[in-house]
């Protein structure tokens, strides 16, 4: 690896003669996510813009330490999470002086470090941009945007502007690269949805990267867009992710989306345990490279954590280049799902399930035109409950939108109907696992999660391996299993919805629960 710092001018000039001065080879390069801890400011009155700033540079000073230590270890490109300078929570007033009015790149260069003033009240892109220059790496993170109206906009907001939960990118000189205005909110009536709609990448010498926000990640837009259309093969993530099993835990789903595109995925998540805020990590197509997850660390000195891994420099996806994701086995006709099954509500979802009553087997369940098999052998005799799972449908709960699954999991107590509620203690070893199912899509996305010492733990790559819609341990794992899951999206059959709440995906039951959310967040 190519060192950043030369300690002697010859030293500089060999360097730049023979492969340039970077912290990548032809080959690889080194990504770092940041974890980071905000301590909430008030959301409940609506401060000055320096009281806005006075706050916000106590998260870019983490961000100073942390971009540092990553220059040190020659990353290339590190990625803060999602509000980690603004904090969320806020009302649409009172996330006013927080924001900046940031340019459209494709308009126009600018670097914010070498031409501070060509816009005002923009300290904290002045701020990204020399982190970035400094350490000669590129940025990617999470801020508010202002953009005022033109004349002709019929559809202004009542206030006269914009306000977008916004990304930007900073290369390694400083100069702002791109930046992206979240198409699919959730519970973030501050924020206005992206007008544009449209799905950024950008290009950099390690390769094409998309970049997309949090609850982006369920819908064809941006996330299809970017593997089908612009065939990216990286993806940057700034997230604020509540954990909520059994089949969204940050890790595991982030995880499983690297695996089922085929992409390197640098996902950054907020860090608050206290209302289940964490888990960040570096995903590659085989699995997890590094991961953060702690659930028992809350003040910001003690919780926020820089990962740093070295990733393969990928020029394609699992779709751009037509390498099959699944072979959908389609049926005619009922199949009889056997004797034994019973219904459980998953999330919001009324799954089939079987249970796995004998230490060794196979079981099968069917819901709709989803059919799921399993084999499978346990290390000892089941002391908890085990069941196989399967679901075929309109996804309404928190967001609405079409999903098949298929799924072994521990329920959470010895009740049938507790299959669902997710749970997050196991002491079942299992020492080979096979699933798979009938989906419709090549969007199927493998799931493990593992209990580990703080709760959550990913399978090591080695230990399984996924193909066409199916997925195998076989040699099981070393620590006890919570889920073992297929998680496929039919974009084709999304519900679209309209709604007054700045999204199109949430239902007027989520919307309720939205606001409940929100004040709770306000007053605590």
């Amino acid at each position: 690896m190519v060192p950043r710092r030369q300690t002697s001018m010859m030293l500089g000039w060999v360097l730049l003669f023979s492969v340039g001065v970077r912290g990548y080879s032809d080959q690889t390069f080194r990504a770092a996510v940041y974890e980071h801890a905000p301590l909430p400011p008030n959301r409940t009155i609506v401060v000055t813009r320096q009281e806005a700033l006075d706050y916000m540079r106590k998260n870019l000073e983490v961000y100073k330490t942390a971009t540092e230590e990553a220059h040190g270890q020659n990353v290339d490109i590190i990625v803060f999470p999602e509000d980690g300078i603004t904090y969320n929570g806020h009302t649409r007033k009172s996330v006013r002086p927080y924001l900046e009015y940031i340019p459209d790149p494709k308009q126009e260069q600018w670097n914010p470090c070498e031409v501070p003033d060509r816009y005002s009240n923009t300290e904290v892109q002045y701020t990204l941009s020399c982190l970035a220059k400094n350490n000669s790496l590129w940025i990617v993170a999470n801020m508010g945007d202002y953009q005022p109206c033109q004349a002709d906009d019929t559809v202004c907001p009542a206030d006269g502007h914009y306000q977008f939960n916004t990304d930007v990118v900073y290369d390694s000189n400083g100069t702002l690269i791109a930046k992206y205005h979240k198409i699919n909110l959730f519970f973030e009536f501050m924020f206005d949805p992206s007008t544009s709609k449209e799905a950024v990448s950008f290009e950099t010498p390690f390769g094409t990267f998309g970049v997309f926000t949090c609850f982006d990640i369920l819908f064809r837009n941006p996330v299809v867009v970017l593997m089908k259309e612009k065939e990216v093969s990286n993806i940057v993530f700034p997230t604020a992710w509540m954990d909520t099993p059994p089949f969204f835990a940050a890790i595991q789903f982030h995880s499983a989306v690297a695996a089922g595109f085929g992409i390197n995925f640098l996902a950054a998540n907020m860090h608050n345990p206290q209302y289940r805020f964490q888990g960040s990590g570096i995903y590659s197509p085989d699995g997890a490279v590094a991961y953060y997850y702690n659930n028992s660390v809350k003040g910001q000195e003690e919780g926020g954590k820089l990962l740093v891994s070295e990733l393969k420099i990928l020029r394609n996806n699992a779709l751009s280049h037509n390498s099959p994701m699944y072979s959908s086995k389609k049926y005619n006709g009922t199949q009889a799902m056997g004797d034994g099954v019973f219904h459980a509500d998953t999330f919001g979802d009324n799954f089939n399930y079987i249970l796995l009553t004998e230490s060794s087997g196979k079981a099968r369940v069917c819901h709709n035109e989803l059919c799921c098999k399993a084999t499978y052998t346990s290390r000892d005799n089941f002391t908890e409950m085990f069941a196989l799972g399967a679901f075929d449908g309109l996804h309404t709960k928190e967001g609405t939108f079409y999903i098949q699954v298929c799924t072994i999991l521990r329920c959470k107590t010895l009740e049938k109907s507790s299959c669902g509620q997710g749970s997050r203690v196991s002491n079942t070893y299992f020492t080979q696992l096979a699933l798979s199912g009938t989906f419709k899509t090549p969007y199927t996305f493998p799931e493990i999660l593992l209990h580990g010492e703080n709760v959550f733990d990913l399978a090591p790559s080695t230990t399984w391996s996924y193909n066409a819609g199916s997925m195998e341990a076989k040699n099981g794992f070393e620590q006890p299993l919570l889920s073992f899951s297929l998680f496929s999206r039919d974009y084709d059959n999304d519900l679209r919805l309209t709604s007054s709440c700045g999204n199109p995906k949430l239902t007027i039951f989520t919307q309720c629960l939205c606001l409940l959310s929100l004040l709770f967040s306000v007053l605590s």
